[in-house]
C-alpha cells in the first residue's frame, strides 16, 4: 500500500481529525489558541521538550552513541523506542546509550522495516492495523519482556510502530488496554492533531497519551524527519525542518505552555546542522526532560 493511499485511509477514518485539518487551511491562529488553553488546563505551567528516537534499521545503530553524546553537550537526553530484534542487534551501542542516562520505552519486539534491494532503502512492515489483535498483543508483550530480561529495563511507556497508521478509537482503546495490564503509565502514539483536540497531555481508557508534536506553520503535520531529510521523493527538505522547527520554538515560547514532543530517527539526521538547529532552539524555549522527567512533574 503506498504511502499516499494509507494517509488517505487514516484521514478518512477519522472525520473530526479531517474536520480539524480542513479548518485549518484558514489559518492555525485558532489551533494555538486552543492548544494554549488545554495546555494550560491540565496544569502545565511552562513549556518542556522531550526528543526521541525511533530506531527502526540497523543503520540507526552506528550512529546513535555519537548522536546521543552530542545532544548531551546541548542539555538534551533522548529517549529512545528500540525494536526487540534490533535492541539485540544493537546491543553494545545501545548499552552504552543506557549508562549515559538514555531512557528506553517498548517499541514493540519485531523488526518493522526491511531492506528493499530493488529500490537500495528500506521500506516499512509489520503495521498494526494490518495485524490480529492477538498479534499486536503479543508484539508488545514480547518488546516488554525483551527490555525487561534482556536489556534490564523495566519500561515507563511505548509507542506503536508507524503509529500514524494506528490511530482509530478501537486501535487505541485496545492499544491502551494492554499498556495498562503491563502496568505502563504513558504511551505517545498519536499524531499532532490529537494534542489540538484533546491536549498536549490527556488520559483515555486509563491511560495517559502524549500526542507528538507537528510542524510550526503546518501544527497538525508530523514534522519527520524521514520526510525532510531521507525520502527519495520529498515535499519538504532540511532547510524545511529547521524553519518549522524554529517556527514551533516561537509558537510555544509565545503560548508558555506546553509540551513541545519531537522524535526523529538517528540515521535521518546525524549529520545534519538543520536539525541539531532546531533541537536547539526547542531547548531554548522549553525545559528538556524525558517522559520519565516529564511524568514526574506534571500534575497526577
Amino acid at each position: 500500500m503506498s504511502g499516499v493511499v494509507q494517509r488517505a485511509k487514516v484521514l478518512l477514518a477519522d472525520p473530526v481529525g479531517l474536520a480539524y485539518r480542513l479548518g485549518a487551511m484558514g489559518g492555525t491562529g485558532s489551533l494555538w489558541s486552543r492548544y494554549g488553553r488545554l495546555s494550560r488546563g491540565a496544569g502545565i505551567a511552562k513549556p518542556y521538550f522531550v526528543l526521541s528516537f525511533d530506531c527502526d534499521t540497523e543503520e540507526d545503530i552506528a550512529v546513535a552513541a555519537p548522536v546521543h553524546r552530542r545532544l548531551r553537550d546541548m542539555g538534551v537526553t533522548p529517549v529512545y523506542a528500540v525494536p526487540g530484534e534490533l535492541l539485540k542487534k544493537g546491543e553494545a551501542a545501545y548499552r552504552r546509550i543506557l549508562d549515559a542516562g538514555g531512557e528506553f520505552i517498548n517499541h514493540g519486539y519485531r523488526e518493522h522495516t526491511y531492506f528493499d534491494a530493488a529500490r537500495g532503502r528500506h521500506a516499512s512492515c509489520f503495521f498494526y492495523d494490518q495485524q490480529t489483535p492477538d498479534a499486536v498483543r503479543r508484539d508488545i508483550e514480547e518488546g516488554d519482556r525483551n527490555l525487561r530480561e534482556f536489556f534490564g529495563v523495566v519500561p515507563l511507556g511505548f509507542r506503536t510502530p508507524h503509529f500514524g497508521s494506528y490511530q482509530k478509537p478501537a486501535h487505541l482503546a485496545f492499544l491502551y488496554g494492554v499498556l495498562r495490564r503491563l502496568g505502563y503509565r504513558f504511551s505517545s502514539s498519536t499524531n499532532p492533531v490529537f494534542a489540538f483536540r484533546f491536549g498536549p497531555v490527556f488520559r483515555r481508557h486509563g491511560m495517559v497519551e502524549l500526542p507528538v508534536s507537528g510542524m510550526g506553520d503546518r501544527p497538525l503535520r508530523i514534522l519527520d524527519s524521514w520526510g525532510c531529510f531521507a525520502a527519495p521523493e520529498r515535499r519538504f527538505g532540511p532547510a524545511d525542518y529547521q524553519r518549522q522547527g524554529e517556527s514551533a520554538a516561537r509558537h510555544f515560547a509565545g503560548l508558555g505552555t506546553g509540551i513541545l514532543n519531537y522524535y526523529a530517527d538517528p540515521s535521518h539526521i546525524h549529520d545534519r546542522p538543520e536539525f541539531f538547529a532546531a533541537v536547539a532552539a526547542w531547548a531554548r524555549v522549553a525545559r528538556p526532560v524525558t517522559y520519565g522527567q516529564l511524568l514526574a512533574e506534571l500534575p497526577a
